[in-house]
């Protein structure tokens, strides 16, 4: 059986905030189109360069064509239009980003496949009731039906967790089942991590062991979770805030643009939307 999904409009629109936020996060803290021609100028001297790269005023504008069509989406505006500016605006600006360090290519393009699957339907929630937008389009009909929003945040979900599961496949292709013997583990907490972590690395290594073991199994098995767990979601939400913020704990690292969806996708009730289109509409009459 499917994970259970109601409230899912709710949902969604609890989703359309913490995406349009996290995609406006990171947008605001990219660096300056100037600063990335430099670097690539000193890694690629002597080089052609790549073909399609956008200049920096190029950059500069796509950049602030996704924060200001993003801004305005995640406070209710909807039309294609602008979702299509705000997915190819920021598509775009991620791209050329990428380009910048090719091992990091994927870090947060979840971001982009949220800003995808959110823009197949109305995800205003109830905050769409009071909305006076003059194109007509995205209010009603098939793109705001009831079962589109529920095939939307099942996609939201699953991907989720297929995250967690890419991860942990990788582990086992790359380096097998020794993965989870503690070395590569306890490494890493030596290596990189913070006071916490360097702790946990002089302790026994059946320490490492256990933690490795059990962030393979984690990671292998929360989409199986999601239907052994169906009726409880919030518990599925909460094992992966959880282990977000032992690793957090222990080596700094957050991971948050993608832990942060666990709270609309799986934690945070539906009716607390509610809540959150009143505090919209309070900001969009300022």
């Amino acid at each position: 059986m499917l994970p259970e999904n109601t409230g899912a409009r709710q949902r969604l629109a609890l989703a359309r905030v913490t995406t349009g936020l996290a995609i406006l996060n990171t947008l605001w803290h990219l660096p300056p189109g100037d600063a990335l021609v430099d670097e690539w100028s000193r890694k690629e001297e002597g080089e052609e360069p790549r073909a399609g790269r956008l200049s920096v005023e190029q950059y500069e504008a796509l950049r602030r064509l996704a924060f200001v069509s993003t801004a305005a989406w995640t406070l209710g505006a909807e039309s294609r239009a602008l979702k299509f500016a705000a997915n190819a605006s920021f598509a775009a600006v991620q791209r050329h980003v990428a380009q910048f360090d090719q091992r990091a290519w994927n870090y947060n393009s979840n971001l982009n496949v949220h800003l995808l699957l959110l823009s197949l339907t109305d995800s205003r929630g109830s905050l769409a009731e009071a909305a006076e937008d003059g194109t007509g389009e995205g209010v009603s009909g098939e793109g705001s039906s009831s079962e589109v929003a529920t095939a939307v945040l099942l996609a939201m979900r699953l991907y989720y967790g297929c995250l967690y599961f890419q991860s942990g496949l990788s582990k086992v292709l790359l380096s097998g089942p020794a993965w989870a013997d503690g070395r590569t583990l306890r490494g890493s907490w030596a290596e990189l991590g913070n006071r916490a972590g360097k702790w946990l690395s002089q302790r026994p290594m059946t320490v490492a062991a256990a933690a490795s073991a059990a962030t393979l199994a984690f990671e292998l098995l929360f989409p199986v979770a999601q239907i052994a767990l169906r009726r409880h979601p919030r518990a599925v939400g909460l094992s992966s805030l959880a282990f977000h913020a032992s690793t957090k704990a222990t080596m700094g690292i957050s991971f948050w643009h993608h832990a942060v969806h666990a709270l609309p996708l799986f934690v945070l009730d539906p009716a607390a939307e509610r809540h959150t289109a009143r505090l919209l509409r309070a900001f969009r009459k300022r």
